[in-house]
């Protein structure tokens, strides 16, 4: 197309230059001509009509000479003579160029004439005679032989005009082809990659600046594989650190639609019982549901992290809330993250820790006052007398023996809690450690008890455990049964084979445990009877210390009782691996 412009542009040009360089030779000449004649005819101008023929005579032979058609009038326009038609002398001819020659100037014009179906070059010529006009000479010829030229012209430049389009267009698809080529390759590449497929490289065969685009690109695509591998990478770990956290986690857009959300959070806004929206639907009512209305209204206004505190009865749950912006650009909210961390566990050991020094400080307080009471009784002077002394000093002895034996518990406790405990498990005889521990039993409680049966084969099965932390379990558990049992009453200690386990079940027929008290049973320092516990000594941490033993060992012991109905105690041990033949 730019060719063809400046090829036409060209043309045009050398066309109008032609046509403007003929015409004004054209020109030239008719008024040479037009100046000759004048001269002819002027000296005698309108002298009778021998004048006239000479004139006519003289515009024929120019006419034949010059082909060109000549008329002369008078200053009052009326043909005096003619190269043509005799018959239009005497008559009038009014032309523009006729007016503007009698006025005194030389006048020219180009017209079409129809009859002969060509263009003519007419001009009007003042005759001067002593500064006055006299007449006109007025000049027409033809301008066929001018536009023939220009045609021919005009032909050869249109075949020129066409070879140059040609031999450009054939230049230009294979210039254009060096070129596109490499480019719809390059644009191929681009879909590609687009669509995310950054494997294939553009084939590089020159060093153009075509080839060095294809180089550039091929570069650009390595590199946007090796960042978006690298991104990829970065977005599965922390997807899996947030889905995989113990924390719960949402996020929000700038428009409060939920964008994610990590099962943890699921799972915890499930527990306080509220409804989780869905994908990109709007997550300020849960908002609202978790920290309020006002509280949503205040943060959306001020754009400032916020904690809250929220519980739930049923089930019973805390969750701190932690609620916080990002990418707050000009002072607009562009999303809110949401993180939920459950503080259940937290509150309850806190719970428990006040309630363990509130109980701890309990129970020391009663024996510590008996204690300080009969010090002060004996120093005030008690001591002095025999009976009173022994008496009090007896007392004594017992609270002392009570809290040692409390202090002792506790540390064993402590030590299982924080995993200090160095357990030395071996093959034991359950059916000996029964009876030892009814044994030690009745030692200690030194009253009348009930009959205790042991139920136990000699070759019962043995069982894996650490024989002194097992003995403690049997003792805690015998003594309570025989405590708790009347004389009339009976223990029953059996054992059972489950499997890769052994059960051992104690069963009495004592007064029983209520139903409302059996869940808390394995409570730090909880007594059914605090009042006849403490009469025999009991601190409340024995079925604890059971328990912590029991699941160290991989079992599990529990409690079943009803009121007045006696109690049946069962713990599981893991058994001994038996040998073969045996």
């Amino acid at each position: 197309m730019l060719i063809l412009f400046s090829l036409q542009l060209i043309s045009v040009y050398l066309v109008q230059s032609l046509e403007q360089y003929y015409l004004s030779n054209y020109k030239e000449n008719l008024e040479n001509q037009a100046r000759l004649l004048s001269a002819f005819i002027k000296p005698g101008f309108g002298e009778g009509e021998e004048w006239a023929e000479d004139t006519v005579r003289l515009a024929r032979e120019f006419r034949d000479l010059h082909e060109m058609e000549i008329i002369v009038l008078d200053n009052y326009a009326q043909i005096v003579g003619t190269s043509g038609s005799q018959a239009n002398v005497g008559h009038r001819l009014i032309r523009d160029e006729i007016t503007r020659a009698l006025a005194g100037n030389l006048s020219d014009n180009m017209r079409y004439d129809p009859v002969n179906e060509e263009r003519r070059y007419y001009m009007a010529y003042p005759i001067e005679n002593n500064q006055r006009i006299i007449g006109v000479i007025y000049l027409s010829g033809s301008l066929k032989s001018v536009d023939d030229t220009l045609g021919e012209v005009k032909t050869l430049l249109l075949s020129g005009v066409g070879l140059a389009l040609a031999v450009s267009f054939l230049l230009g698809i294979v210039l254009t082809r060096t070129i596109t080529l490499p480019i719809k390759e390059v644009t191929g590449q681009a879909h590609e990659m687009a669509g995310g497929d950054f494997s294939r490289k553009i084939e590089v065969q020159a060093s153009d600046e075509i080839g060095r685009l294809g180089e550039t690109f091929n570069y650009l695509a390595e590199r946007l594989s090796h960042t978006i591998n690298e991104m990829s990478t970065e977005k599965n770990k922390v997807e899996a650190i947030i889905n995989n956290m113990s924390d719960g986690v949402a996020a929000l857009n700038g428009k409060g639609h939920l964008i994610q959300i990590n099962p943890s959070a699921r799972r915890l806004l499930k527990n306080l019982t509220l409804k989780v929206p869905a994908y990109n639907r709007s997550g300020f009512g849960l908002l609202r549901s978790l920290i309020g209305s006002e509280a949503t209204r205040r943060f959306v206004r001020k754009q400032e992290p916020l904690t809250a505190e929220i519980s739930s009865q049923d089930p019973d749950c805390t969750m701190l809330v932690k609620i916080a912006p990002f990418k707050v650009d000009k002072g607009k909210l562009d999303g809110t993250l949401i993180v939920l961390h459950d503080i259940t566990r937290e509150r309850e050991l806190t719970r428990r820790q006040e309630e363990f020094v509130a109980d701890v400080s309990h129970e020391l307080r009663t024996p510590l006052a008996t204690v300080k009471s009969y010090v002060e009784t004996l120093l005030d002077g008690a001591a002095e007398e025999p009976e009173a002394r022994t008496r009090f000093l007896n007392v004594l002895a017992r609270e002392t023996e009570r809290m040692v034996s409390m202090v002792k518990d506790l540390l064993v406790l402590s030590q299982m809690d924080s995993n200090r405990v160095d357990w030395k498990k071996t093959e034991v005889d359950l059916r000996n450690m029964a009876l030892e521990a009814i044994g030690q039993a009745r030692q200690k409680l030194k009253e009348e008890l009930p009959p205790v049966y042991v139920l136990i084969e000699p070759d019962f099965p043995r069982a894996l455990a650490d024989r002194d932390k097992v003995m403690r379990v049997l003792a805690n558990l015998l003594n309570n049964a025989l405590k708790y049992t009347p004389p009339d009453g009976e223990v029953l200690v059996k054992a059972e084979k489950e499997d890769h386990q052994v059960k051992v079940v104690i069963e009495d027929t004592g007064s029983g445990i209520s139903e409302e008290e059996l869940p808390r049973i394995f409570e730090r320092f909880y007594r059914v009877e605090k009042t006849r516990s403490r009469d025999y000594g009991g601190t409340g941490l024995g079925l604890s210390i059971a328990r912590k033993i029991i699941e160290a060992h991989e079992g599990k012991i529990w409690i079943e009782s009803s009121a007045g109905e006696g109690t049946t105690v069962s713990f599981t041990l893991p058994a001994a691996a038996l040998e073969e033949g045996n």
